[in-house]
Formats: C-alpha cells, sequence, structure tokens
C-alpha cells in the first residue's frame, strides 16, 4: 500500500509540475499573440509566481520546502524568494467547517461553545495548519488548528521519501548515501511536527528556560483546550517578521516606535545560541512567520512544532565548532567537528583536510589585520556538508538540526538586516558564552565538591581514626556500650571535660559521615561548617593529649 501511495504522490508531484512549467511556456511563448494567449487556461504569472503556485499545489512537505528556499537570498534570485514569501503565512485556508468538525471531535464542544469569542476568519495559515483568534476568560488567546488533510498528505509525502530511501539503500546507490541521514531526521521533524501536545510541551520547556531573558517572549499554553490537533496558547501582540518585510517593501512597516532593526536582529542571533549552548533545547524552524516583533525589541516565538535538543558533549563541540569557524581557525575547526560525526568505512580524513583548506580561502576577508567571516553562514556550512559528504564524514543527528536552523537564522539576519555583521557577531556571542559557562562551571557545586572531595573523604577516614582513639580513652569497653548503655565507672576514670568534648566528636562525626558533601559545603548552614571543621580539630587534638596524659599516669 504505501509503495502504491508512494507513486500516486509522485504521479501528482510530476503532473503539477508538468503542467505549471507547459503553460508558462505557452504563456510566454504566445506573448506576440495576445488573443491566442487569453484562450490558455490559467493566468499569466511570472515565473516566481507560478513557481510558488505550483509548490501551493503540491502542498504538503514542498510548502516546507519553499520556506526554507525564501530565506536562501544570497543563493535564489531575490524575486523568487519574494514570492516564496508568502508560504510563510498565506497558504489557501481550509472551510471553518472542518474548524467545527475538528472541535467537535476532540473538544465534544464548537469553537463558540469553548470560547467566549472565536473569529472564523484566520490570522495566519501555515503548511499544518492556520491559527484564530478567540476569547479566554477575558483573555486574548491564538488557537491553531490542524488541516483536515494533513494526515494524508504528509503520509504520502513521507511514504515517498521513505521508498526513495529503501531503493537507495537496496540498490546500494552509493553517490546518493548521502541523502539519507538528513531525509530520514526530516521524516521524524515531520512526524513530530503534526501532534500539537509535542509542540505545547517543547513551549513548556523553552518557556521556562526563556523566563529571565527579557528579550525572549515564549506563549503560554492552556492545556485544557489543547489536543494533538488543537493548540491554544498565549496570544503575542506584535507582527510577524513575514508581514514587516512584507510592509517594509511597500514603503513602512507599522511598529512601536522603539523597534531597531540592528538590535532586534542581533537579539535573535542571542537568544538562538543561549537557547542551544546554554540550554541544550532551541527552536529549530526560525522562519519569518515564526517570528515576532514585540515593542522593545523582544523577539517573540510561535509554532514550535520542529525543536532542536543537543547533549551537554554537542554543545561543548558546536560551540567550539562556531566559534572557529568565526575566527578562521581551522585547526580548532577540525578538533571540535570530528568529535560529532561519524566516519564511514571509507572515510578520507586527509582529504577533507585538504579540501576544507582550499574552499575556507573564499570564507574570509582581512580586516584591521585579521581573519574575518566574509561569507554567509549558509554558503559555509553547505560548503562544509558537501565537503563532509564527500569524504565519508557524517554529522550527528542533533547537530544536523542545529546546523540547519544557523542557515535558517543565517537567511533570516540576511534578509532582515543585511548591516550585521553576522560572522562577527556569532564570534562575540560565543565568547561571552564561553566566559560565563566557565565561570559557572568555577562556582557550581558540582565543581567545588570536585574540589573539596579529597578532603572531606580524608577527614571522613581521620573520623574513623578519631573514633578508634576515643574508643580505647579511659575505657576497656567499646563505644557503642560506654555511652549508649548505662553501666558501672570505669576503672580508669576520665574528666567532665574529656566526656563532652568524646559527645561532641561523635556528634560531629556522625554528621560528616551521613551528610552529603554538597550539603556540608552549599548547605543553608555554611557559616558553621566551616568553624565546626576546625573545632573538629582541635576536638582531635585535645583528645589526643588526654589519651597522652591518661597513658602516662
Amino acid at each position: 500500500m504505501r509503495i502504491k501511495a508512494s507513486l500516486r504522490r509522485f504521479r501528482d508531484i510530476l503532473l503539477i509540475a508538468t503542467r505549471h512549467a507547459v503553460l508558462h511556456a505557452a504563456h510566454m511563448e504566445l506573448a506576440r499573440w495576445p488573443r491566442i494567449a487569453r484562450r490558455l487556461p490559467g493566468e499569466n504569472l511570472s515565473a516566481p509566481k507560478r513557481f510558488r503556485c505550483a509548490i501551493e499545489e503540491i502542498g504538503g512537505t514542498f510548502i516546507k520546502f519553499g520556506q526554507m528556499m525564501a530565506m536562501q537570498t544570497d543563493m535564489i534570485p531575490l524575486d523568487y524568494c519574494t514570492a516564496l514569501f508568502c508560504l510563510f503565512d498565506r497558504v489557501p485556508p481550509f472551510d471553518y467547517a472542518d474548524v467545527e468538525r475538528t472541535f467537535l471531535e476532540d473538544l465534544q464542544r464548537t469553537p463558540l461553545e469553548v470560547f467566549e469569542s472565536f473569529e472564523k476568519q484566520p490570522i495566519a495559515t501555515g503548511s499544518i495548519g492556520q491559527v484564530h483568534v478567540a476569547t479566554l476568560n477575558g483573555q486574548k488567546v491564538a488557537v491553531k488548528v490542524r488541516r483536515p488533510t494533513i494526515l494524508n498528505d504528509f503520509h504520502a509525502d513521507i511514504a515517498t521519501l521513505e521508498f526513495t530511501v529503501r531503493a537507495v539503500k537496496l540498490l546500494r546507490i552509493r553517490p546518493l548515501y548521502w541523502i539519507i541521514p538528513p531525509t530520514e531526521e526530516f521524516i521524524a521533524w515531520t512526524r513530530e511536527e503534526l501532534d500539537y501536545r509535542r509542540e505545547g510541551r517543547y513551549m513548556e520547556e523553552l518557556g521556562r528556560n526563556a523566563k529571565d531573558n527579557d528579550h525572549e517572549k515564549v506563549p503560554a499554553v492552556f492545556w485544557s483546550y489543547t489536543t494533538s490537533r488543537i493548540l491554544t496558547a498565549e496570544f503575542l501582540d506584535g507582527i510577524t517578521v513575514s508581514e514587516y518585510l512584507r510592509q517594509m517593501n511597500g514603503g513602512r512597516a507599522h511598529t512601536s516606535a522603539d523597534v531597531e532593526p540592528d538590535i532586534f536582529a542581533a537579539r535573535l542571533i542571542d537568544n538562538f545560541l543561549g537557547d542551544a549552548f546554554r540550554y541544550g533545547m532551541f527552536h529549530a524552524d526560525l522562519h519569518p512567520g515564526n517570528l515576532m516583533i514585540l515593542p522593545g525589541n523582544v523577539v517573540g516565538y510561535i509554532d514550535f512544532g520542529i525543536s532542536g535538543v543537543l547533549s551537554r558533549y554537542s554543545r561543548r563541540h558546536v560551540i567550539a565548532m562556531t566559534l572557529a569557524y568565526a575566527r578562521g581557525d581551522l585547526e580548532a575547526l577540525c578538533e571540535a567537528f570530528f568529535p560529532i560525526t561519524t566516519f564511514n568505512e571509507d572515510a578520507d580524513i586527509p582529504g577533507f583536510l585538504r579540501g576544507l583548506k582550499e574552499i575556507s580561502a573564499g570564507w574570509y576577508g582581512n580586516r584591521t589585520g585579521e581573519s574575518r567571516l566574509c561569507r554567509s553562514i549558509t554558503a559555509v556550512m553547505l560548503d562544509l556538508l558537501c565537503l563532509s559528504r564527500q569524504n565519508g564524514i557524517c554529522p550527528q543527528r542533533d547537530v544536523i538540526k542545529y546546523i540547519r536552523s544557523a542557515i535558517a537564522l543565517d537567511g533570516l539576519v540576511k534578509t532582515f538586516s543585511p548591516n550585521v555583521d553576522v560572522g562577527l557577531h556569532l564570534e562575540q556571542a560565543c565568547e561571552r558564552h564561553i566566559k560565563w559557562d566557565s565561570l559557572r562551571n568555577l562556582v557550581s557545586p558540582e565543581t567545588m565538591v570536585g574540589w573539596f572531595g579529597g578532603v572531606v573523604n580524608l577527614i571522613r577516614d581521620g573520623t574513623l581514626r578519631g573514633l578508634a582513639a576515643l574508643h580505647h580513652v579511659g575505657t576497656d569497653r567499646s563505644l557503642a556500650r560506654s555511652f549508649l548503655v548505662e553501666e558501672q565507672q570505669t576503672k580508669n576514670t576520665r574528666s567532665p571535660s574529656i566526656k563532652v568534648l568524646s559527645a561532641i566528636w561523635i556528634s560531629l562525626c556522625a554528621a560528616m559521615i551521613w551528610w552529603s558533601p554538597g550539603q556540608i559545603l552549599f548547605g543553608h548552614d555554611i557559616g558553621i561548617a566551616v568553624p565546626a571543621l576546625a573545632g573538629l580539630g582541635i576536638i582531635a587534638w585535645r583528645v589526643l593529649k588526654a589519651e597522652r596524659t591518661t597513658g602516662s599516669t
């Protein structure tokens, strides 16, 4: 069944693409005879608009493909990028009747029964769903509803992609092996994006991480009104970056007076790197329709269907890799890149190094005596990925998602604020994070415990030795019996001060044995812990002195 669905989908895509190509060619050829041209079906569209219409008609995953191309202004003609911008938030909507049907099936109520008000006309439409504005308990909320046919569309596309991957593996088409990892990753992303509950969980986690960042706003989720096909979240009052760019093409954008494009673009980079490097989780679908311009140059984030997660190990090497290529340090780039890749049996590392030296010659320019990145991050990353593929080196999947997001961010910043030096800003942001991370590690409880762990172990060992010494101070009976059982006075009578010191010693020893090092060093009684440790030494000295005195008599 899947093979048949894949073949049908491939046939439909081929027919749509062929029809648009033939119509465009016919309109171009018959432009000299307007009467004949008017009889052709469809409008006489320019090549960029025709391309966008074909993608819209194919739908499914190709909408995402068009969104990705819209951001690559350095690789694709500007008029094509401008036409494809409509794919971010102006995909044709579906009927309100389908919205009501989804609500009845998931929440057993219509939208107007769930919310105090619900606008039937969507304010934004995308490849997966569309967004309506509603009111809930007097608060303005955004309600995203999934397209009714999206499962069939996407499953057919996924089946087509899976069929392609299986064919490459089965036929052992080695020149096409490079498409396997990104295709499998894209399939995983697509499946995640279809369930709005997963998106809601990403929103909650990213919102917690951003609570102390005044330049990043993540909307809250209303779980009582969220299902796999419906997502209800806090409404962000601003305009999307795509709408801003559209308005700027018309002359002037309607934003708050304090909006500065360069500052906003810089915060986009800072937020992305901060989320990825500090917390290991980041928004991985950074296109203009998913970003909002809020007052005060605050970046608002929506549509978390695709989010990235980096392990601590990957983060450390990705930071080093980002800083290395921003600075032009190829040796450091390789040292950071290789640990987060896998090598095929025929991997050619010397060939990779030679190729990197050749292609990197065009990455950098000399400014103020230093090598500075003069090519776009997109070009650098694509060069690096192509070179890796040619030499049998494959980045790990979480790193691929980070690279993909960095490419999208680079295209966005170039389009939104061309004056921002992305390479320089990346370098500065990485340096700031490395300094912050080093300071955090320096004063972290784990590090301090590591420093003092040996001391604590020595103290505990000394504790046991002290107990053994006390065992012999003025008694022949065991320590437990002398303190816990009422007995006759021992033959060797001890002074009251020795008894008190012994009791204090035992109490402190028990605390040292049973408390964890973190509690001792970083608990609320840190002001008491240090003097107590010093007191232990004094007590031990007094007890041993008393033992020597008793022994001599």
